[in-house]
């Protein structure tokens, strides 16, 4: 009885956590499509966007090199 018991609340368990992955999913593509639509409001290209994150990972690694020059 009580591996019956076990099985069913390992089920239910599984179960629940799906339901919370399919949330979350919903919770990302939500955010995504709002982003989008905000992106598409100003008038911001896709390769726009591309540029300036490029531009800005850019600078975080020479901020990264800065940092590092004032420890040493």
């Amino acid at each position: 009885m009580a591996v019956s018991i076990g099985g069913a609340r390992i089920v239910l368990w599984q179960l629940d956590r799906r339901d919370c992955a399919a949330i979350q999913r919903a919770k990302e593509a939500a955010f995504v499509a709002q982003a989008r639509a905000e992106l598409a409001a100003t008038g911001w290209t896709a390769e726009e966007e591309a540029a300036f994150q490029a531009i800005r990972a850019q600078q975080g690694v020479s901020l990264m090199h800065l940092r590092e020059a004032r420890r040493a």
